[in-house]
């Protein structure tokens, strides 16, 4: 598969994601599911727009200048050093249809995820670079929603680690 082709199949899982999280800033009740959409949703476009950027400059000959992929989504040790202050923004009873678009946003992160890994694996050079980087942002997006969906149904999971009661 080509460098190009390889691009256009990376803007179709963008965009699928992208318009995922900005349909769900809809139908969610909650105002803080509301903003973690959002904020991910924003983050994918930011993926379109480079992805775009990125294809152009293939076609032209150009070079990719990977220090314009960015994201806004902290990674998964930032996170953890505010689950303190998280928790207590989180409101005790999630409204709306935030758990089950959580599990869609996972799953399709997952998938996303699959394919840059795939994408990296079968690129080189500056290509492969943009893949790797696009693989480690998608995976912190991965990780922000699970931290999201574990708490949404108090499955006794934190950042993928089982709770342990120490009372018991």
């Amino acid at each position: 598969m080509s460098s190009e082709q390889i691009f256009i199949d990376a803007l179709e899982y963008e965009h699928r994601i992208r318009d995922m999280y900005f349909e769900a800033v809809d139908k969610v009740d909650d105002q803080r599911g509301k903003d973690l959409f959002k904020a991910l949703g924003e983050d994918e476009q930011s993926h379109v727009d480079f992805l775009e950027y990125s294809l152009a400059s293939l076609k032209s000959g150009d070079t990719i200048d990977l220090n314009r992929l960015q994201s806004t989504i902290p990674a998964k040790d930032r996170i953890a050093s505010h689950v303190s202050s998280m928790t207590d923004r989180i409101p005790e009873q999630m409204l709306g249809n935030i758990k089950r678009l959580l599990n869609s946003a996972l799953s399709i992160e997952v998938e996303t995820s699959d394919f840059y890994r795939e994408a990296a694996a079968q690129t080189s050079g500056d290509i492969q670079a943009v893949f790797k980087k696009f693989l480690e942002i998608e995976e912190r997006h991965v990780e922000a929603v699970q931290i999201e969906l574990d708490y949404a149904t108090k499955s006794g999971f934190w950042f993928n680690f089982m709770e342990v009661d120490l009372e018991d």
